[in-house]
């Protein structure tokens, strides 16, 4: 990987580029928020087909039109999670040319970047894709962060009031507390009480909050509620 990305403002398609086979088996996000897209499975000639879900799969066929670039680690599109929903999770891969209204669309958002760079980069899209500095989102907006899993939560106060889920996807309720035992996450109606130390927690996408535990462990975890 070239590193000429970090220390430059502007962006060198000549110098700064990677093959989209590269790719394969990467994290996908949306650039704004760090939306989760899923794991990179295909690339087909105008679209990246991504992967989410541990029980129930669900396939997006995202626009290759629209990728912001790529860090490294994560593959970014200038897509929401919610367009994602709306517009791209298919069960079967789009016509022939279906996208093409999304080539003009710019190529990568960044303000550095000129329009005329990212007219020429189009061409180079269908072989290679851009790199860009490693991005890291925290507080975006009034209660969005993402924070990459590798690096640690920096701030445990952003995932208070977050949706909780089990490793294999099954939610058991809301972060109700943060102390340095551990986090407190509480059952829809206050039926149960579970305290995962803080090395149970494995991801956090702005949204919700991703458990290492399985749905079959988390009653070791239950601690009795006062009644």
């Amino acid at each position: 990987m070239n590193n000429q990305s970090k220390n430059n403002k502007r962006f060198d398609w000549k110098d700064n580029r990677i093959k989209w086979k590269d790719i394969i088996k990467k994290e996908a996000r949306g650039y704004e928020k760090g939306d989760d897209l899923g794991e990179v499975q295909e690339i087909g000639q105008e679209f990246v087909v991504t992967e989410r879900g541990r029980l129930k799969k669900n396939k997006f066929y995202l626009p290759k039109a629209l990728v912001s670039g790529y860090d490294g680690e994560v593959l970014w599109f200038n897509i929401t999670e919610t367009e994602a929903e709306d517009n791209f999770k298919k069960d079967n891969p789009p016509q022939m040319g279906e996208y093409s209204r999304y080539k003009s669309a710019s190529v990568t958002e960044q303000p550095d970047v000129q329009a005329q760079e990212r007219t020429e980069s189009l061409g180079d899209l269908q072989e290679y894709l851009p790199l860009i500095e490693k991005r890291q989102i925290d507080k975006v907006g009034t209660d969005a962060s993402y924070t990459n899993p590798t690096a640690g939560i920096k701030d445990w106060d952003t995932i208070l009031k977050k949706g909780v889920r089990t490793l294999d996807e099954i939610s058991i309720g809301v972060v109700t507390a943060v102390n340095d035992d551990g986090v407190i996450v509480t059952s829809e109606g206050a039926k149960d009480e579970f305290n995962f130390s803080k090395d149970e927690i494995q991801s956090y996408n702005g949204q919700e909050v991703m458990l290492k535990v399985n749905g079959d462990r988390v009653d070791q975890f239950k601690v009795k509620v006062p009644r």
